[in-house]
């Protein structure tokens, strides 16, 4: 029995050996060591890109991305540079707006340098341990104490040469750095991201985010905090769900993933902006139209000055008879705009003149419907939406001649498939001379 003993101690005593040894081999290096293995990893990654890097800086979980181009080196000296744009943020007064570099014009691209540093605080943290005009102005306390509420401290999450991944120390908002390629200046930089700024949001824009058979609703994205919901729903007004982003130069940059349907940056790729597991798109230009009306109250403006001739022919003629009826104001006295927008009449054309006032126009409202017919749009003109409105085409008749040629089945190309709101040209599909253009 004693020798049974015997042997399952030493079998215990054998067990323990090897876990001792496991435990042993599992660090090559002490704690110390490997923390500052991952300290010269970091200076190594952010010291690496020539031309610096994009950085997408969101000052707090509940704020917009603002763009900043940063540049390490070696010696702990760092530069960014910025273009300087109005903030708002709260004071004991209410709401203030002022310049993020108050010592610097609007508009203008401002450049500083400081020093930075990487350190170990139960994680590598990367530290901007001296003033930066640029680098510290969303975490200037202002004249509230908090202003925007950034960060100049930050948890290094991730980082390797394709992106860092950075989690604000106090706010808890997280930041991304890409390699900035080699030759772009910060002036050409600026530049792409407004215009990419324009082209998704510069008439408004109605997206949806889609990740395999699911679809979603993003609205207001020009605002930097889009807006989720589902499929044809509106945003629950009181609490909207929301995620911050900003405008990148090929695309668009979550601070978080919405519903965590993939990756956080979005680079457009020809109608869509893809990320890996989900895209970005806007509905097809007849579809969007009436989602356009219906979902983010929007309004359609015709351009007068690019229309079909039979159209442009009345419009002359309308013009002409309004010059005669209003002699005081005969040179101005015109059509201004045909508008296409939901009040609670329901869907009107808003035809606006100017007649005895060259500052003042008068606006009527014309009953219309507007479907959606698979790739095409059906409108359809209804009559005056009230009195004054019966009697504007009574006194002007070539008014209600105007307002018939924008009925009719009609196919729909959006000028910039990503965002129809730029500009729709509407085709009737019977008489393709008969046409008009949009936009949102």
């Amino acid at each position: 029995m004693k020798a049974k003993y015997i042997v399952l101690v030493l079998a215990l005593a054998s067990v323990f050996s090897a876990c001792s040894r496991d435990e042993e081999n599992l660090f090559d290096k002490s704690a110390a060591e490997r923390a500052q293995a991952a300290l010269d990893n970091a200076n190594e990654i952010l010291t690496a890109p020539a031309n610096g890097w994009e950085m997408i800086y969101f000052a707090n979980p509940d704020s917009r991305g603002y763009n900043i181009i940063v540049t390490f080196d070696k010696n702990g000296k760092v530069t960014a540079t910025t273009k300087n744009v109005m903030i708002e943020y709260a004071d004991g007064n209410g709401t203030k707006k002022e310049l993020l570099v108050r010592n610097a014009p609007a508009n203008a691209i401002v450049t500083d340098s400081s020093t930075w540093e990487v350190i170990n605080d139960y994680g590598p943290i990367m530290t901007f341990n001296t003033y930066n005009n640029v680098l510290h102005a969303w975490a200037d306390p202002r004249d509230n104490g908090d202003a925007l509420l950034g960060d100049y401290e930050f948890l290094i999450l991730h980082a390797d040469a394709n992106y860092v991944k950075l989690k604000g120390k106090k706010q808890s908002a997280y930041y991304y750095l890409y390699p900035l390629e080699t030759g772009v200046t910060a002036a050409q930089y600026f530049s792409e991201v407004e215009a990419m700024d324009k082209r998704l949001f510069g008439n408004g824009n109605l997206l949806h985010i889609q990740a395999n058979s699911e679809e979603y609703m993003l609205y207001n994205g020009s605002s930097g905090i889009f807006m989720l919901a589902g499929l044809g729903e509106s945003p629950n007004e009181e609490e909207p769900e929301t995620y911050p982003v900003a405008t990148m130069r090929n695309g668009l940059q979550f601070m978080n993933s919405p519903r965590a349907l993939g990756d956080v940056r979005y680079t457009l790729t020809g109608d869509k902006m893809e990320s890996n597991a989900s895209s970005i798109f806007a509905a097809p230009a007849a579809a969007y139209i009436t989602e356009h009306i219906e979902m983010a109250a929007g309004s359609w403006s015709v351009d007068t000055t690019n229309i079909n001739d039979s159209s442009a022919h009345v419009i002359q003629k309308i013009n002409a008879t309004l010059k005669a009826t209003y002699t005081k104001n005969k040179k101005n006295a015109s059509v201004k705009s045909l508008t296409f927008k939901k009040t609670s009449k329901g869907l009107v054309v808003v035809f606006s003149y100017y007649g005895s006032s060259s500052k003042a126009t008068t606006d009527m409202n014309y009953l219309f419907n507007i479907a959606t017919e698979g790739n095409s749009v059906k409108i359809t003109y209804n009559g005056p939406a009230d009195e004054n409105a019966q009697k504007t085409i009574n006194a002007f008749p070539d008014i209600e001649v105007l307002l018939k040629t924008l009925d009719g089945s009609f196919d729909a190309i959006a000028t910039d498939a990503i965002n129809p709101s730029n500009g729709i040209k509407i085709t009737n599909k019977s008489h393709s001379e008969l046409w008009f253009s949009i936009q949102g």
